[in-house]
């Protein structure tokens, strides 16, 4: 039987464990002939207050017999259990959605182990140790079939939709997670900002239209979707990285660690191997290069975009599911693009020279630039809130309510058949609960191959950057570009809850009608044999006569 989380094989063995105790406590004090004993009482009352001549003998016994018939009935596939529908002769097992993470899953079951922490905290549901009653694993047979029914229709719809679900929303999920905090990575962004980007930037700024090379107008022209006019606004700048006169002739003013010393690009440094006297005796040159900022930024194992972008476990992870989940002009393109989200969660500033050399501001410059850095600061703080909402907690915590919700019916099942006297309805009731809720799971499924149909919808032309400009833009802080993800956020948070209530509010009305067909059914049977009754009492007493 094929669950819907690791939690429900669990849940699932506790609810019908807690049910089986209540049975026993029902069935051992005897308190399950009081339904029974006032089915007998009420037919016995109904037929004395309508007289013996006009409802005789006969029409007591046929009235309580189709009662008595009912509730043996209900009893007998709600009440009662069977060692062919324990639990224990089910394989209750969950199989997690493939993902670019895990394509291939493991399937988790309740004998197999599920892998989880659930294993060792929930084992005495499935060792029966939780309590000393007996086998709680018992389940009815009509609860069974319901559960089983329920189970192959839900998995049934899912096995339906091919590519259900998108990895896009856990790119969005690991962006908004993935933080730079490794001091090292972000000396070396704080240094190549100020060494390279900030001299660069400064310069473009100084140059006309007329200046750049058609090659770098094509890079900032506004229908360039991959770079663009935006291009200039970050370290990885397209533009200062091809056009002549950037970051290939522009070099780091210190040593970087890791660059080896390169005497046909480091001129500065004493090269022995010249034949040149040293400039000065006793010189020697840095244990590092100083590297262009070219070099700086794309060396494959050194440079400042490597290790922004596979530092730590979930920027590698944020990596290789974006590469799957998107569509990229090339794999430089693809780094660029994170690489650009990490300098957003960076957050990098120009240094000025007079604070490296001790120099302080005055007490105004100083106020100023607090009260700018506390504004600054409230804007990302409000734009986080509106647009910041991460779903992962909301995906991962829906099943688990499930399962526990489930857990609760299935618990009290055996109470609520008993106090409604082994009422043919409630039988049906308990179905129908079982039923919605089980096919909440195919709601959320539903929701997500929606989801990413929309966002498919708003970012046309598959192309990945566009969507991680909209992350980055919403990590810096910047709402107006952010409307999108806020859209789609909305509209998956209304799926997500929308749905489940949608369609539980229809079952329930279904389950409505079907109460009231089954009350007008056994309303029928009684009419019939109390019918039936007064016609034999008309005969005898017809013969007496």
């Amino acid at each position: 039987m094929q669950l819907d989380s690791y939690l429900e094989i669990f849940t699932t063995m506790y609810g019908w464990a807690f049910a089986n105790i209540i049975s026993e406590v029902i069935t051992g004090t005897g308190l399950v002939i009081i339904p029974f004993a006032i089915i007998i009482f009420q037919s016995w009352r109904e037929a004395k207050e309508q007289g013996l001549e006009s409802s005789g003998v006969l029409a007591l016994l046929e009235r309580a017999m189709t009662r008595l018939i009912i509730a043996l009935f209900v009893m007998s596939v709600c009440f009662a259990t069977t060692l062919i529908t324990s639990l224990h002769h089910t394989n209750l097992a969950y199989m997690p959605p493939a993902t670019p993470l895990a394509p291939s899953p493991v399937q988790g079951s309740r004998d197999g182990g599920t892998g989880s922490g659930f294993d060792s905290a929930m084992h005495d549901s499935v060792d029966g140790s939780m309590s000393g009653t007996g086998n709680l694993s018992y389940v009815p047979a009509w609860w069974y079939s319901v559960m089983a029914i329920s189970s192959g229709v839900n998995n049934a719809v899912r096995n339906g939709l091919n590519n259900s679900g998108s990895s896009i929303r856990m790119v969005e999920d690991l962006a908004r997670t993935a933080t730079i905090e490794d001091p090292k990575v972000l000396n070396s962004v704080q240094r190549f900002y100020s060494e390279c980007f900030v001299p660069a930037r400064s310069r473009y700024l100084t140059l006309t239209a007329g200046d750049i090379s058609p090659a770098g107008q094509t890079v900032l022209d506004p229908t360039n979707k991959a770079y663009g006019p935006t291009d200039v606004d970050w370290m990885g700048s397209q533009l200062f990285r091809t056009e002549p006169g950037f970051y290939a002739h522009m070099r780091s003013y210190n040593p970087v660690p890791g660059f080896v010393v390169d005497f046909t690009r480091d001129t500065d440094y004493y090269n022995p191997s010249s034949g040149l006297p040293p400039p000065n005796p006793g010189v020697i040159n840095p244990a590092w290069g100083r590297p262009t900022c070219k070099e700086w930024w794309e060396d494959s194992t050194q440079g400042v975009r490597e290790q922004m972008i596979s530092h730590s476990s979930t920027w590698q992870q944020l990596l290789n599911v974006g590469a799957s989940a998107m569509t990229w002009g090339s794999n430089d393109q693809r780094k660029d693009s994170f690489a650009r989200l990490a300098q957003a969660k960076a957050n990098p500033s120009f240094v000025d020279q007079d604070r490296i050399s001790g120099s302080d501001y005055d007490v105004a410059t100083s106020i100023g630039r607090i009260a700018g850095g506390a504004l600054s600061t409230i804007g990302v703080g409000s734009a986080a809130a509106v647009a910041g909402v991460a779903f992962t907690p909301l995906i991962t915590a829906l099943p688990m309510m499930q399962a526990l919700v489930l857990m609760g019916i299935y618990m009290f099942l055996p109470l609520v058949v008993f106090l409604s006297g082994f009422d043919l309805r409630a039988m049906f009731y308990g179905a129908v609960a079982i039923f919605t809720v089980k096919l909440w799971a195919a709601m959320w499924f539903i929701a997500q191959w929606i989801d990413a149909r929309l966002i498919s919808a708003m970012y046309p032309g598959g192309q990945g950057n566009m969507l991680i400009q909209e992350l980055t833009h919403l990590a810096s802080g910047s709402t107006p570009q952010g409307y999108k993800r806020m859209i789609l956020n909305i509209l998956l948070l209304t799926l997500f809850i929308g749905l489940p209530v949608i369609w539980t509010a229809m079952m329930t009305w279904i389950g409505v009608n079907i109460g009231g067909g089954l009350g007008k059914l056994m309303g029928s049977a009684e009419s019939t044999a109390q019918s039936s009754a007064k016609t034999s009492t008309s005969f005898v007493t017809r013969g007496k006569r």
